[in-house]
């Protein structure tokens, strides 16, 4: 009996000291998360907007308001720069360049801030002014900055270790006046398949921009008949084109039924009086559907031949028949006489 009963307290001890153990490092933890900085998301920052073209000569100023946005649900001190950046894809995407570089294309030199830093508190929305100064040597065409928004505290830690602070802000596409080259070429201009059964038929098209600025095409698709005839007109995207890059863009035509050779032309206005256009021929031959009318237009005419044999066959059995009856007719007559 106090042997059972040792054994009871010794169990009683193990629990409670289970417990506590247990207790200590849920603690642990929640101090450990407790004194993490809390993320500050891209999205807690609103800027608009999100895109400026500004136009100017040389030795002018110019001036542009952002507005910031703080969306989150509390106060944020956030950090305002310049940055050059260009495109060297053909998806559009700015990529900055972070070294000291001096370029046709840079205009970061040309801008001051009102305000390097500011705080805004949950909800609230502060405005900033850009002075763009322009210098008098800068060439005519195109030039590109943008000022991007920053919280000032450091972000956190992602799973290589590296600190990921959030950024946002506007792009500026500058564009100075003068003797500016314009100039576009349409590099490919296709169609999924050159022959297709049925619709919709899709359409893709690559524009580079050989120009000194950025351009931003009204692009469409002409579509037309074997005997000429407009069938549809179909509208692009319209999107800015770097200087020396290339876009793509895409486009449907949502038809279902087709038969024969069609035309489409791709025409893109670009600069002043400027049309790059380009043509392609394709099919819409709906094989299966013409096999299968094919058969069964071969089925009637086979059911036909037979049919009209049988009737044949059974009308020259008639005709044999009634010449038979004749024949006895007049042997009989001879006969009787």
């Amino acid at each position: 009996m106090t042997t059972q009963i040792t054994q009871n307290s010794d169990n009683q001890k193990f629990n409670y000291f289970g417990i506590i153990e247990y207790c200590l490092v849920i603690g642990a933890w929640l101090l450990i998360i407790s004194m993490m900085p809390s993320p500050v998301h891209a999205a807690s920052l609103i800027v608009s907007p999100p895109r400026i073209d500004l136009e100017g000569k040389p030795g002018d100023t110019l001036q542009q308001t952002i507005k910031v946005t703080n969306s989150s649900d509390k106060s944020i001190t956030i950090s305002a720069k310049v940055f050059d950046f260009i495109v060297s894809d053909n998806s559009g995407t700015p990529i900055q360049i972070t070294t000291a570089a001096s370029g046709r294309y840079l205009a970061s030199p040309w801008f001051i801030l009102d305000r390097p830093e500011f705080t805004l508190a949950a909800g609230q929305t502060e405005s900033l002014v850009a002075v763009i100064e322009i210098p008098a040597s800068a060439l005519p065409g195109g030039h590109y900055a943008g000022v991007y928004f920053s919280p000032t505290e450091k972000g956190q830690l992602n799973t290589t270790g590296a600190i990921i602070t959030p950024q946002i802000g506007s792009l500026f596409g500058i564009t100075i006046a003068g003797d500016i080259k314009y100039d576009a070429l349409i590099k490919d201009f296709s169609v999924k398949n050159n022959v297709s059964e049925f619709g919709p038929i899709d359409f893709k098209a690559v524009i580079e921009n050989q120009s000194d600025t950025h351009i931003k095409p009204q692009s469409h698709i002409v579509i037309k008949d074997l005997l000429g005839r407009q069938l549809a007109d179909l509208p692009l995207s319209e999107l800015n084109i770097f200087p020396f890059t290339s876009r793509t863009l895409t486009g449907t035509w949502d038809t279902v039924w087709g038969l024969g050779r069609y035309t489409a032309t791709l025409s893109a206005s670009y600069g002043p009086g400027l049309v790059a256009s380009r043509t392609l021929y394709f099919w819409i031959m709906p094989y299966r559907l013409i096999a299968a009318i094919l058969i069964i237009l071969l089925v009637v005419l086979v059911l036909f031949i037979v049919i009209r044999r049988h009737l044949l066959h059974k009308q020259d059995h008639s005709d044999a028949e009634i010449d038979e009856l004749k024949r006895k007719i007049i042997e009989m007559e001879n006969r009787g006489r």
